[in-house]
């Protein structure tokens, strides 16, 4: 119960600026977010795959990952995808003191900001476990939290065809946040049939803005 009424303040009290849970719903826009990347092998030959049907996405970072990837951050920086904090070693926040949330948050921000030159206003706590503590340090720190209004469920390991069906059968809707992992291909061949599916039913695919 204490969970529900914790989600329920963030998801329909608190402003879009705070916690963001959809995009505009007003527009036929849909939101791809990638978690966990980048990750080599992986996330070079998803951007070909959105360059290829000029798609923007949010890139949620890992931050010990930059310094053995910063080269396809930059990539990623180039094609005009928005790059956001995952945190620095993907912990549990719920468990963390304050001290050890601001490392994890500061740390990947400095890491994006070195690799980019350009601020990070996006946060997205590893499980998508929040907590008041943490939306407070993150409005102190003029951030936005985002979650999602629509999981892939991928990290399941299931075969790309289970997560295509599921979003036939369930489709999404205007402004949906829609959450993936870039650390394995099961994305990629479940995209392939994907984002063909959403541009033909009108939507356009969009990144989340860095601000």
């Amino acid at each position: 119960m204490r969970n529900k009424i914790i989600y329920f303040i963030r998801s329909k009290l608190l402003p879009d600026s705070l916690f963001l849970i959809n995009g505009k719903r007003e527009s036929k826009s849909l939101y791809l977010t990638f978690d966990d990347g980048p990750v080599q092998g992986v996330t070079e030959e998803l951007l070909e795959l959105l360059a290829q049907h000029k798609v923007k996405a949010t890139f949620f970072i890992i931050g010990s990952r930059i310094s053995k990837s910063s080269d396809l951050l930059k990539k990623i920086h180039q094609q005009k995808h928005t790059i956001a904090n995952h945190s620095y070693s993907h912990p549990n926040f719920t468990k963390l003191s304050s001290e050890t949330m601001l490392e994890q948050i500061i740390t990947t921000n400095e890491l994006i900001r070195a690799t980019t030159q350009q601020c990070c206003r996006l946060f997205r706590a590893p499980q998508g476990r929040w907590s008041i503590r943490l939306l407070f340090k993150l409005f102190r720190l003029k951030m936005t939290a985002v979650h999602w209004s629509r999981d892939s469920m991928d990290f399941l390991k299931e075969q790309p065809e289970k997560i295509v069906k599921r979003f036939i059968d369930e489709p999404v809707k205007n402004g949906d946040i829609i959450l993936f992992h870039d650390d394995n291909s099961r994305c990629i061949e479940a995209l392939k049939t994907l984002i063909p599916h959403w541009h033909s039913q009108g939507f356009s695919l969009n990144a989340l803005e860095n601000k």
